[in-house]
């Protein structure tokens, strides 16, 4: 008995040898196979690869950021992403050659109209503040509004229109376009809830373009219609609106003046201009009056205080179309040829920058300047 399991052990292993043996046989014969199929496509898999680069990025590559997505101003935009056959595909042999830029007379127009202002801010013309620096008298008669004013050299005689745009540095596609394709006679009023204004003013210096900072005001329908934090309202006492003021301010330096934004209500009131408009004047800069409303008290107070001033004719953009933007435009026209000056205002959309752009370079045909706001300057009729 001791010796009958080993018996049928050794009996049922020479049962199961001989199938053992076949599977064996059979997985040795198939992993040859495999592995001789594998290692002999492998070199001309790679070989067409070498040979045929794929022109196919992949889809996400292909795909607006999400920063650029949220980036994209109101109104038309151009198309970022053309159709994939209207995209060149150049081999590396070509790719390295660069085309010269191709010089027209609209872009060296343009050019000529961008000379770089002196840098800013004149540390002279700055002093430290709660919420940073902000402007101040210089010494021997310095001014900000004229330290940073761009040089007028143009035609005395001849009818001026001004130009404001405002809202840069809170969209940056609108904000690039609106100081490099615009000529840089034309002003530029950046926001104060903008991020890295002093880049952005700086960058609008060097294309031309003097600098005016929007200031939030209450307009008649506040808070439903709310410009904004530190907003300056009617209601505030002198002190909490010149607070407010302080921190506006200090967010940017080496502009011109200022502009109203907004503001129905609060420049209708003389009580709480008078304290702004005197702190303002005692830092040497300009006022542009917005006139959002008719009943505006702005540039009559300014005018009493000797303060250089000017005033807003006509929003130019209100109704964003291009018939309705090239009205006004002629609309300023008629307005400078008949009072010899003319303001006008406008956002920084596409529409309204490439209409503005275009229009610019009809007016030496018509015998009409196109000048900075600062040669406006205490020129206008105050109504």
């Amino acid at each position: 008995m001791a010796g009958e399991p080993e018996l049928k052990t050794a009996t049922r292993q020479r049962a199961i040898s001989p199938l053992t043996a076949a599977w064996a046989v059979v997985l040795s014969l198939l992993a040859i196979t495999i592995a001789w199929l594998y290692f002999s496509d492998e070199p001309q898999v790679a070989a067409v690869i070498e040979q045929s680069p794929s022109t196919e990025a992949p889809a996400e590559e292909n795909e607006p950021s999400t920063s650029i997505a949220l980036d994209i101003p109101e109104g038309p935009a151009p198309e970022i992403n053309a159709p994939a056959a209207e995209i060149p595909v150049t081999s590396p042999e070509t790719s390295s050659t660069i085309p010269e830029p191709t010089v027209t007379t609209t872009n060296s127009s343009l050019s000529s109209t961008q000379l770089p202002l002196k840098p800013a801010p004149n540390q002279n013309l700055l002093v430290r503040g709660e919420n940073g620096f902000k402007p101040a008298l210089g010494p021997d008669g310095l001014i900000a509004w004229q330290e940073y004013a761009r040089p007028f050299n143009g035609d005395e005689s001849a009818p001026r229109i001004a130009i404001m745009v405002t809202d840069i540095g809170l969209n940056t596609r609108s904000s690039n376009a609106a100081i490099d394709d615009l000529p840089g006679q034309i002003d530029l009023a950046f926001s104060p809830y903008g991020r890295n204004l002093q880049d952005w003013l700086n960058k609008g210096r060097a294309k031309g373009h003097e600098g005016f900072l929007m200031i939030p005001t209450e307009p008649m329908n506040y808070p439903a219609n709310d410009p904004g934090p530190h907003t300056l309202i009617t209601d505030f006492s002198p002190r909490d609106n010149l607070l407010r003021l302080d921190w506006i301010l200090s967010q940017v330096t080496g502009y011109v003046g200022v502009i109203n934004h907004m503001g129905s209500k609060f420049t209708a009131s003389e009580e709480a201009l008078t304290p702004v408009l005197t702190d303002l004047s005692g830092r040497g800069l300009m006022f542009v009056d917005a006139r959002s409303s008719r009943f505006s008290m702005a540039a009559r107070i300014a005018r009493s205080m000797n303060m250089p001033r000017a005033v807003n004719d006509r929003y130019i953009d209100n109704v964003i179309t291009s018939e309705e933007i090239q009205s006004q435009l002629r609309e300023l026209e008629n307005t400078a040829n008949t009072l010899g000056v003319a303001l006008g205002l406008a956002r920084a959309t596409p529409l309204t920058i490439s209409e503005i752009a275009a229009w610019a370079e009809t007016l030496p045909e018509k015998g009409i300047e196109l000048v900075p706001v600062t040669a406006v300057a205490n020129r206008q009729a105050i109504r």
